[in-house]
């Protein structure tokens, strides 16, 4: 090729950057450039953006154009990046240069671009690009309820500075619904930003004629364009797609700082924490609950009224207290300090009208007389002394009484429209426009005798008289909601809020307060969340469809169109708002409790888990090698909230291993993650050795990730399969195939010459396979009911009597009636007849049998004939087992895997049971943690370091030692 021909080869290079014009991407064309083609591209290239914030989509394009006549025959040009170092980045055939830099902030990189057509190539001047501080981003509204064809609600993404240059950012939907579009244009999976916008609007609508038939949980899960934890929509879609209510319809709502009780259909449910027995489950049961659970069987509930560490109820007009009971609290009329454990009748009247419960103290109104009783330290009982009262005590001579309300240490009431308030009065909270330390007896406020509503605070009160609403004492944190310029003070004067006229009903907590208006407009102001103050009503959400609010001290929950949402305010009450995981990111917004039980399959893993709900796949906790199956433009970000793997509902079994994850659907096996020692059965030249203390590794030469779940082979009779650190087994139409590291013989080949078994090889001829499991140094399976081991065995793990390792598999005994098998760290257990054996290394009381001493044969543990499940973390000596629904755990404790609430406590040599339960269903126990099934729902608890126990990870922060319910769905 000649100079004349290069230079009549108009190559021209012309940047495309999006416009800020649309929600459409528009692109313009820069003017050409006459210029040779060399120079013309060194000019172009000039254009590109060259400071890009960290994490931040990278996006612009290069276009060849302009063939001279005579050399259109030449090939279609191509484009590539020259000698990159900018991780992230690639250049696509028509010319974009797009991705995510995978550099932090400070860093810097470069690249060339290098166009060829035909023998003819040009490179471009070398491009540097700079990495700045990550832009922050922000949603206006993260949580959102509506039906299927309901208005468009908008939320709106804010940028903490104006985007440099024009972006998509990524994102997922994750729903526990397939349905391929949820949203009205939200299909894309790309947001546009516009060049130098600082906010950008999503609406959201959901599409008509949808097929949901559930309560569904859905997350619009921001894939990219910060560092660090992304912003995300959560939704809650009705249980009722056509406008009916939901399934469960609750009336009546009423929360503690650390409890939650409301009524569905007359039916008591509780939840929070049970110390002290405040939700009334029975005696032995203090077990906290993350989830509402029924109390008693009696279905004519009316009321419910919480204190600190109480509770009472109106149940056919009767009343019911319980939970503890110094200072008479529980109104047992003793003195003697008790706890009463489960709901227990005051008394023989059944004509209580109402109920309400303060600080250690309660009262209630009967036919129309008003009665309180507990600690009066500040007069709140306005008996005319300061006495504790075991029983209620009638309060004055009226029979009028009509509504009560209590707060820390100050009650007020409404009697004949009339206002009164009592007790504490330091803040200015009684209305009389004086500080005292405590009024003892009924006082009224104003001579007002049309008052609607009255709430009492901790230090401050908010009454509706005339459809108008009025605050008065403490407004610390805006609570009074007078606008910022009050703030802080302390108001004695009833001061009107507002101009509005139709406020129906409101509720005051600790420094905030919420009312309901215009026939069910939910306001809040105060310190409505966490760190936050909003200093006049502001409207929670757009439903109209609110009917009852309730708040303590830190929480808040009302009764949404029959459903409850709570929220919390500080990061001790999150675990009792009935999410069942301590995620501020949720649980500071309105979040509906709900709960699944169609969990099965739990699968834990090095730090990650995943399991199956009713067909669909669950993964969560790290992420470093993309384990969790998320397509999510290459980020390694650990993830705590369990998000669906595709859209299947079809996964049928799931294991999880080191760096790698693997399951099967419609008898198709599919693993994705680090493909460790080519254990998704791709092939390969064998690999270094493993790292210290296991772990993922890959040659450099060979691809080492699978983002997405990635298909092995093509058939489709695989039925088991079991995961290792860098190993896996699994049974496909009866036949048992196994590949990966070898080391030690772990997947029957002599690893003399097969260190790495690089595809899936059938071990033996049998056909007859029905279970298998394997560890990171040995593997076991059961053929037609009899068991082999092979693989490591110095520690006696292979159960055939001897202390020596064995690529071929070694029968265990002669038995024929085997029907499970785990491999642990450098142990065996399986069952048989409902029996349970462990045998090999003992270290840590792996084996259960009561002895540290290693076994070479299978030792029983225990007597009893039920067993049903065993589980062991394929890298350590924890070991869990169900025996009749019943949960035991044994072996290491390091993470706080035996769920007794602690950890480090050292090991426990015989299996110990977790709680009293007997609905345990499944159980896999991981590196670290451990998930397991009860009555359809999943618990996990154990090492939360990489977020596997479903927890935000927190340095410093105590990982979950006892079961935690893993909820949102």
């Amino acid at each position: 090729m000649t100079t004349k021909y290069i230079r009549n080869l108009l190559l021209t290079l012309n940047l495309l950057l999006l416009t800020a014009c649309s929600l459409d991407a528009e692109l313009f064309e820069k003017i050409k450039s006459t210029s040779e083609a060399s120079t013309d591209l060194s000019l172009k290239i000039s254009d590109l953006p060259t400071n890009v914030p960290e994490s931040f989509p990278y996006y612009g394009q290069v276009q060849v154009t302009g063939l001279s006549s005579g050399l259109s025959s030449f090939s279609t040009p191509a484009l590539s990046l020259q000698d990159s170092t900018c991780p992230g980045l690639s250049i696509n055939a028509d010319g974009w240069i797009s991705g995510v830099l995978d550099k932090v902030s400070g860093e810097s990189c470069e690249f060339k671009v290098k166009v060829t057509q035909g023998s003819v190539s040009v490179v471009s001047d070398v491009i540097s690009l700079g990495v700045q501080n990550s832009l922050q981003l922000t949603l206006s509204q993260e949580n959102f309820s509506f039906d299927s064809g309901a208005p468009t609600q908008n939320t709106v993404l804010n940028l903490s500075a104006p985007a440099p240059f024009a972006t998509y950012l990524d994102y997922s939907i994750y729903s526990a619904n397939s349905e391929s579009s949820l949203f009205n244009g939200m299909n894309t999976g790309k947001i546009l930003v516009p060049a130098g916008a600082t906010s950008v609007v999503i609406p959201l609508t959901l599409q008509a004629g949808l097929s949901l038939s559930s309560a569904e949980h859905q997350t619009i899960q921001l894939n990219s364009g910060m560092s660090g934890l992304k912003p995300k929509i959560e939704l809650v879609i009705p249980l009722e797609f056509t406008g009916g209510a939901p399934a469960q319809v609750f009336q009546d709502i009423n929360v503690s700082d650390t409890h939650i009780c409301a009524i569905s259909d007359g039916k008591l449910y509780c939840w929070g924490n049970n110390d002290k027995y405040r939700l009334g489950l029975g005696a032995g049961d203090q077990d906290n609950r993350t989830k509402p659970v029924r109390v008693g069987t009696s279905t004519t509930w009316q009321k419910v009224a919480l204190s600190s560490e109480g509770t009472c109820g109106l149940n056919g007009g009767k009343l019911y207290c319980w939970g503890r009971n110094d200072a008479g609290r529980s109104a047992t009329g003793s003195m003697v300090p008790s706890e009463v454990t489960e709901p227990t009748q005051v008394g023989a009247d059944s004509d209580w009208q109402d109920l309400v419960g303060g600080t250690h103290f309660s009262c209630g109104i009967r036919s129309g007389e008003l009665y309180c009783w507990g600690f009066n330290q500040f007069g709140q009982l306005a008996t005319g002394d300061i006495l504790t009262k075991y029983s209620p005590t009638r309060v004055g001579a009226s029979t009028t009484w009509q509504k009560i309300s209590a707060g820390g240490s100050h009650v007020c009431g409404l009697d004949s429209g009339k206002l009164y308030c009592w007790g504490a009065g330091s803040r200015l909270q009684l209305g009389n426009n004086a500080s005292v330390t405590r009024q003892q007896s009924v006082l009224q406020v104003g001579a007002s005798a049309s008052w609607q509503d009255v709430v009492a605070g901790n230090d401050h009160t908010c009454g509706i008289n005339a459809g108008k609403l009025y605050c008065w004492g403490d407004n610390y944190s805006g609570q009074l909601g007078l606008g910022a310029a009050e703030a802080g003070n302390i108001i004695g004067a009833i001061s009107q809020v507002g101009t509005a006229s139709d406020w129906e009903s409101l509720a005051a907590g600790g420094n905030h307060t919420c009312g309901i208006r215009n026939g069910g407009d939910l306001y809040c102001w105060g310190a409505v969340s966490y760190q936050s103050g909003v200093w006049e009503p502001t409207r929670i959400g757009t439903d109209s469809t609110w009917s009852k609010i309730s708040t303590s001290y830190y929480m808040t929950c009302g009764i949404n169109n029959g459903s409850v949402l709570c929220w919390a305010h500080d990061e001790s009450t999150i675990n009792y708002i009935g999410l069942g995981e301590d995620r501020a990111e949720i649980a500071h917004k309105p979040h509906r409790v709900g709960l699944s039980t169609s969990w099965s399959l739990p699968s834990a893993g090095y730090g990650h888990s995943c399991a199956i709900n009713a067909g669909r796949l669950y993964c969560w906790g790290d992420n470093s090698s993309f384990q969790l199956g998320q397509n999510d433009n290459g980020s390694l970000a650990s993830i705590i909230v369990p998000q669906q793997v595709g859209n299947s509902k079809a996964w049928q079994k799931i294991a999880s291993g080191g760096g790698h994850t693997c399951g099967i659907k419609e008898g198709e096996l599919y693993c994705w993650g680090l493909n460790v020692g080519f254990d998704f059965g791709g092939g390969g030249p064998p690999p270094p050795p493993p790292p210290p203390g296991g772990g993922g590794f890959m040659p450099m030469n060979v691809s080492p990730v699978s983002q997405v779940p990635t298909r092995v082979g093509t058939s489709k009779a695989w039925t088991a399969i079991a995961a290792g650190s860098g190993q896996l087994c699994g049974i496909n139409g009866g036949k048992m195939y196994c590949w990966g590291q070898n080391s030690d013989g772990q997947m029957a080949a002599d690893p003399a010459t097969v260190p790495l078994v690089e595809e899936p090889t059938q071990v033996g001829t049998s056909d007859k396979w029905h279970a298998v499991g394997i560890s990171s140094y040995h593997s076991c399976g059961i053929d037609d009911g009899k068991l082999y081991c092979w693989g490591y065995g110095d520690d006696g793990e292979l159960g055939d009597g001897n202390n020596t390792s064995s690529h071929t598999p070694v029968r265990v005994g002669s038995d024929s009636d085997w029907t499970a098998v785990v491999a642990g760290n450098l142990h065996t257990c399986g069952i048989r007849s409902g029996q349970l054996y462990c045998w090999g290394g003992s270290y840590q009381g792996a084996l259960g049998t009561g002895s540290m001493v290693d076994a070479s044969t299978p030792q029983r543990v225990g007597v009893s004939s039920s067993w049903t499940e065993i589980a062991s973390g394929f890298e350590n000596s924890a070991v869990c087992g169900i025996d009749g629904g019943k949960l035991f755990c044994w072996g290491s404790d390091g993470w706080g895997q035996q769920g007794n609430g602690s950890a480090f406590t050292g090991a426990e040599v015989v299996p110990i049971q977790l709680g009293t339960s007997t609905n345990w269903q499944k159980v896999s126990v991981g590196e670290r943690n451990v998930c397991a099934v009860n009555a359809g729902k999943l618990f996990c608890w154990g090492g939360n370091n990489n977020g596997q126990s479903a927890l935000p990870p927190t340095p410093g922060a105590a990982d979950p030692t006892t079961p935690t319910l893993i909820t949102g769905f």
